[in-house]
């Protein structure tokens, strides 16, 4: 039987909360989300009071005695909690099965709804103590794994321009990579949910080697965090079965602009050598107009 992980507190709490109130029937759908949190996220009001003998009434008001809206906020709950544990076949059911707004416009909605719980929960000591120590570690080596290497690759790019030892950690030897690492490197994961093992078998190497390791992952919860001397929280929202970085890029870039910030005048320098060699190679190219003037 799959119950609730325990770190998902939220849903529990409530109905543990509210359970005196509750009715008899209220109780036998409570315990049942809590039992069969898998197979409560993909049914609806009436079929899950079809599967503990309540009628639809009962599953509705107890969604209303829990703090929420409808049912269907409820099962977007208990659906988001499991989200960490869910295959993307799943996901896509969950997904697919929310009631309301268009798929992009639910889409957008998702990314939009992450963006705001970034800004709203800005993680910036976070982003200042991760800046500083990539701008002071004598090498830096990124790990990333599957959609979570699109993040490594981005952070690599921008991180290259501005420290002089940037490495992505290859899938096949890196262990290999670490173990001739210079004294004071940093080793930093990225990974979300569902979370790539071999992530966090980079990062245990990396701490078991004595390197200063750093992970930027959901949430304190993520077995990188346990791995990790300085962790940096995103908010992650998947929308169906993608893996959806609207929130995790901008925290990114965030973490870019701290890690130039701890380099003071010494990136004004670098970034005017490296425009100059962009110019002299003539790496971009000036816009035309409609008439190619």
């Amino acid at each position: 039987m799959f119950t609730l992980p325990k770190e998902d507190f939220a849903l529990k709490d409530k109905i543990a909360l509210h359970r005196t109130e509750m009715t008899p029937r209220q109780v036998l759908a409570a315990n049942f989300i809590l039992e069969s949190p898998r197979e409560a996220a993909f049914l609806t009001a009436s079929q899950l009071g079809e599967r503990v003998g309540v009628s639809e009434t009962t599953v509705l008001r107890l969604s209303k005695l829990l703090g929420f809206a409808g049912y269907h906020e409820m099962r977007s709950a208990l659906a988001n909690q499991l989200m960490n544990h869910l295959s993307t076949l799943e996901r896509a059911k969950v997904y697919d099965g929310t009631p309301g707004k268009d798929i992009f416009e639910r889409a957008l909605q998702k990314d939009y709804d992450a963006l705001t719980s970034a800004r709203s929960n800005l993680p910036s000591e976070e982003l200042r103590a991760l800046g500083k120590g990539l701008a002071e570690a004598s090498a830096v080596y990124l790990a990333g794994y599957r959609s979570s290497y699109t993040l490594v690759y981005y952070l690599s790019f921008y991180l290259s321009w501005i420290l002089p030892n940037v490495k992505t950690l290859s899938l096949h030897m890196p262990f290999e990579m670490l173990a001739n690492a210079p004294e004071n490197s940093l080793a930093l994961g990225i990974s979300f949910p569902r979370y790539s093992t071999w992530t966090v078998h980079v990062l245990s190497q990396a701490k078991d080697l004595g390197l200063t390791t750093a992970a930027v992952t959901s949430d304190l919860t993520s077995p990188l965090a346990d791995r990790a001397d300085l962790v940096l929280s995103v908010p992650y929202k998947p929308i169906s079965f993608i893996d959806s970085f609207a929130a995790p890029m901008s925290l990114l870039n965030c973490l870019i602009l701290s890690t130039a910030e701890h380099l003071g005048e010494k990136k004004t320098e670098i970034l005017e050598r490296l425009e100059e060699q962009w110019k002299k190679e003539g790496i971009y190219t000036a816009s035309r107009g409609r008439n190619g003037k």
